[in-house]
């Protein structure tokens, strides 16, 4: 028996390795770009997941539109989680030949075949202004007016005819807008007749209030290899700055219906089953999963779904499970709602519609994402008891000495093989489950963590972009705005029991001169004296000198959270 159970247990782990395997099997085609000008490069990368392999896809067939200007072959290998993976990677270099649509066509190799890509070819993009420099640098907006919390794409391009040994740009920091960086790519590309190699970065702006959205200027740190370096063998150093933009947001239309806020190029509702809805059983639990995906929203704007109450099931949602991923077209997020439905009723269930309102920034219009209604079908679980549930009296009366002689006939051997394949299962089953709580904690743990981590880069957001209120009014010399910004601050910091007033702040202080500069500040305002003379810049030396203090891990004596809790 014991022997039979290995096999078994063997049996299943082949079967499951092998069914890995051929699903891991796959021929991936894809490209960096869409859209490129007729005088630019284009990278086509080739993945072949599964085992390595020698040779590759005949790619004879992109010299119909294109220059093979390079082709590159790699592989890697990982492991997570106990899962062993590799694949095999193409990357080609590619010149367009004309302009206009053009196709790359599917591959084939080892039984597997990659999806055809079209890609765009501009006939002659708009060269940039570059005056006969060797090092300039140009910025594109895709939108110069949007909504509140709308998608905006912000290119920054660098162009060089000259080789560097490096090349670093200035962080970008807005204070009223969340910043994702979501491109970074190298090509090269000519200008009148030489080649110019080009450094692309594309961020994706999420503005967060109406108004104006004012982007800086940003610095890019060169190191120009000229042939030439300095007595100590650097390279030359070099600066070259962008413009200054500005993007008009529009706040949330007055017709807007939606419970949530959700401006989005795309934005669908999909669900998965683990089981055929039209044939449930009663008492037996089926997985549904729900997942919203959306193109240029990020995952914190999504919503967690409220679903409807149905009469005869009973719903275990599960915490929403949220993934993010950015390209060149900005970021593109899912959120998948997973949850148990028991079935505590036989018949026929009417599963409620699950509707999301959006927004379509395309078209700019709202739009609403809906999942139909639908209805199960829930078979009753027979109650008859089994055969084998006799009540002693029952049999004693019946006394049938046939049933007798087949019980000593059968003999022991076939309940004892029966009983030990059910337990077998059951250790087997268990085992499992196991292995799906240890992988379900960690999972939970992850996502607390990632959670967590998240709430503390928007708190020491939150307190930056209020510090810098601060900053500004203090040097507008402002007393009215000065105080509003200090409170907002205060309540940046202590978000849970934000100060009432300056001397509720001032008290919160682990500094002597911060809060006599803050008490004499309210005791100007409080007599109504707003333009009487008050040294701003003594005020902000202070509040900087606590600041410092605070971040090296002081308290104050009155037990209070330390102001940056989390430097």
């Amino acid at each position: 028996m014991r022997q039979l159970a290995t096999l078994l247990k063997a049996t299943l782990l082949i079967t499951l390795l092998l069914a890995s395997h051929v699903q891991a099997q796959e021929l991936i085609a894809k490209v960096d770009r869409q859209t490129i000008g007729l005088n630019d490069t284009l990278t086509l990368t080739v993945r072949q997941t599964g085992r390595t392999l020698s040779g590759g896809p005949d790619f004879d067939g992109l010299r119909r539109d294109f220059d093979i200007l390079s082709n590159q072959r790699s592989h890697q290998m990982r492991i997570v989680n106990g899962d062993m993976e590799g694949w095999t990677e193409w990357r080609l270099m590619l010149a367009p030949k004309r302009a206009g649509t053009l196709n790359i066509p599917a591959f084939e190799f080892d039984g597997n075949r990659s999806e055809p890509l079209t890609v765009t070819v501009q006939e002659r993009q708009q060269q940039p202004d570059s005056d006969g420099r060797d090092i300039f640098v140009e910025t594109e907006l895709d939108k110069e007016r949007v909504h509140v919390q709308e998608q905006i794409l912000f290119t920054v391009r660098l162009y060089s005819r000259v080789n560097l040994d490096g090349a670093e740009i200035q962080p970008l920091e807005l204070n009223d807008a969340v910043i994702k960086a979501v491109n970074e790519e190298n090509y090269i590309t000519q200008i009148d007749g030489r080649q110019h190699i080009v450094l692309e970065t594309t961020f994706a702006l999420f503005p967060q209030r109406s108004g104006s959205l004012d982007i800086p200027s940003l610095v890019y740190e060169l190191a120009v290899s000229r042939g030439q370096r300095d007595f100590w063998g650097r390279s030359s150093r070099q600066r070259v700055r962008t413009e200054a933009l500005s993007v008009t947001v529009d706040p949330t239309p007055d017709h807007y219906t939606g419970d949530t806020w959700l401006p989005a190029r795309n934005l669908q509702l999909s669900e998965h089953w683990g089981t055929d809805p039209g044939s449930l059983r009663q008492g037996e639990p089926v997985t549904r999963r729900i997942t919203i995906q959306a193109d240029g929203l990020t995952a914190a704007q999504l919503p967690a779904l409220t679903l409807e109450e149905t009469p005869g099931l009973t719903l275990y949602p599960d915490r929403p499970q949220t993934e993010e991923q950015v390209n060149a077209s900005g970021v593109q997020s899912t959120s998948t709602l997973t949850l148990a439905m028991v079935p505590n009723q036989s018949g026929r269930l009417e599963i409620p519609a699950v509707t999301l309102t959006w927004w379509d920034t395309e078209a700019d219009q709202m739009r609403t994402a809906e999942l139909p209604a639908s209805t199960v079908n829930v078979t009753a679980v027979p109650g008859a008891a089994p055969a084998s549930e006799v009540t002693p009296s029952r049999e004693r009366d019946n006394g049938d000495a046939a049933t007798a002689a087949r019980q000593t006939a059968s003999g022991p051997t076939p309940l004892v093989t029966i009983v030990l394949g059910i337990a077998t299962a059951l250790l087997s089953a268990l085992s499992l489950w196991l292995a799906f709580l240890v992988w379900r904690l960690k999972t939970d743990l992850a996502t607390r963590e990632a959670q967590a981590r998240g709430e503390r880069d928007r708190a020491r957001a939150a307190r930056g972009r209020a510090w810098q209120g601060v900053k500004r009014a203090a040097k507008a010399d402002d007393l009215h705005a000065l105080r509003r910004a200090l409170l907002d601050w205060g309540a940046a910091i202590w978000p849970e029991v934000p100060p009432r007033g300056l001397t509720d702040l001032a008290e919160r202080l682990d500094d002597d001169v911060a809060r006599a500069r803050l008490q004499e500040l309210d005791a100007i305002l409080f007599k109504g004296e707003p333009d009487s003379p008050f040294d701003t810049a003594a005020l902000l030396q202070a509040l900087n000198q606590s600041r410092a203090g605070q971040r090296s891990g002081r308290t104050d004596t009155g037990g209070l959270k330390p102001l940056y809790p989390n430097p």
